[in-house]
């Protein structure tokens, strides 16, 4: 069957994703571990392919454990120790994998309709309002390129090519 609408947006979050995975291997270490745009470019990466988890959860679904607790993907924490590049890359296997089921799971009809774990994820954090799942397709690109947009920033301000 075909659903243009989910692979125009499997498409958007196919690149982007590459993107940021050939961001996590060109940064150089000294980069990597800078504060750029406020926090560390390894946290905004690390919080970037945090949410794929964050957007997809459901009721009941029990969250994978990332290489730091909550805080640290949600901005309220920096660790001491950056992660390996190596570590984040394979964090961001298994998070690309949780986006891919979800996004294999959708139909074009189920577009309107109403993330349930997001939504109610999203209400803890004080907006009270109905995330559909193709916001939710949108975000996975979307949020993805914001901070990458950010980083690659990093990259060009010490004259190294961005990976934009």
């Amino acid at each position: 069957m075909s659903q243009p609408i989910i692979d125009g947006q499997r498409a958007a979050f196919e690149h982007a994703y590459g993107l940021v995975t050939q961001f996590i291997k060109v940064c150089p270490e000294d980069v990597w571990t800078k504060k750029f745009g406020g926090w560390p470019i390894w946290q905004q990466v690390y919080h970037a392919l945090s949410t794929f988890q964050f957007f997809t959860l459901q009721d009941g679904e029990t969250p994978e454990q990332g290489l730091y607790p909550p805080e640290v993907n949600s901005f309220q924490n920096t660790p001491d120790v950056p992660p390996a590049k190596k570590d984040v890359l394979a964090y961001a296997t298994r998070m690309k994998a949780k986006a891919d089921a979800y996004i294999n799971a959708l139909l074009d009809t189920d577009l309107p309709d109403a993330n349930p774990g997001l939504t109610a994820r999203m209400k803890a954090f004080g907006m009270p309002r109905e995330f559909s799942h193709s916001q939710t397709l949108a975000a996975f690109s979307g949020h993805t390129l914001y901070h990458l947009g950010a980083c690659d920033a990093a990259l060009r301000e010490r004259g190294l090519k961005g990976v934009f």
